[in-house]
């Protein structure tokens, strides 16, 4: 699930500048899958990928469907190079 993630963040990046939400990243891991994820799913991933160097957290400015401020990421230098 980690490399879908990275996938989807990825051709996100290419369609616009970003920084995405876990929700718009965890849409575009639905539409390459064709199915529905649990909420935590792409949620979880997320803060492992931030850990492993490959996502960065860029700030809390991003905003959840419930209307709250969330995280939003994009690709790490290192993680446009996988």
């Amino acid at each position: 699930m980690q490399a879908l993630t990275l996938q989807a963040l990825s051709r996100l990046c290419s369609e616009r500048p970003g920084p995405f939400t876990q929700w718009e990243v965890e849409a575009e891991v639905e539409q390459r899958l064709g199915r529905r994820l649990a909420d935590s799913t792409v949620r979880s991933r997320l803060p492992e990928l931030v850990r492993k160097g490959l996502v960065l957290c860029v700030d809390r400015e991003g905003i959840s469907p419930s209307g709250h401020a969330c995280s939003r990421y994009r690709l790490s230098d290192v993680g446009m190079a996988v």
